[in-house]
């Protein structure tokens, strides 16, 4: 607990807060994939990109934050995107297939299935300015974006 507060907390070298401290012991074009991959394990998924490739984190069993690490042709370390921001929530459209919504986003936080409206929700935990947020997609029974939505994070009240 208190480490995971920390980490929300830190600071780079320059004052910018980061999602984990482990990303202190990264340099952008001098620390290579073998180096990312000590400090944080197997990745989620790795995906090909232009120049390289990225490496998928979750930070956290249900967010705040879901890390590209970003890796070129070298095999170097070139930076990291947060994958969950509202500019990526907004690319998530009905129709998209379960594997876009995972190329975009990484694996959700939490699933729930609904039998009788042959549906499934996926939700990610994140951070909205100050304010934990929900983000929820739910598909068809074919795996097809029906709807999105961003929700106030029911924990906040007491919820689930």
């Amino acid at each position: 607990m208190i480490a995971s507060l920390i980490s929300l907390l830190a600071c780079d070298s320059r004052g910018r807060a980061y999602e984990d401290v482990r990303l202190d012991r990264l340099t952008a074009g001098e620390s290579t994939e073998q180096d990312v991959r000590q400090l944080f394990g197997v990745p989620s998924a790795v995906r090909d990109m232009a120049g390289g490739k990225g490496l998928v984190y979750p930070l956290g069993p249900e967010g705040p934050h879901t890390l590209l690490m970003r890796i070129d042709a070298n095999g170097k370390y070139q930076g990291r995107e947060n994958l969950l921001t509202r500019d990526n929530f907004n690319r998530v459209t009905r129709g998209q297939k379960e594997s876009d919504v995972l190329g975009l986003l990484g694996r959700p936080g939490r699933t729930e299935k609904y039998a009788l409206k042959r549906e499934t929700a996926w939700e990610w935990r994140f951070l909205d300015g100050n304010d934990t947020r929900v983000f929820v997609v739910t598909f068809d029974a074919g795996g097809t974006v029906v709807t999105s939505v961003i929700e106030e994070d029911p924990r906040k009240s007491g919820g689930a």
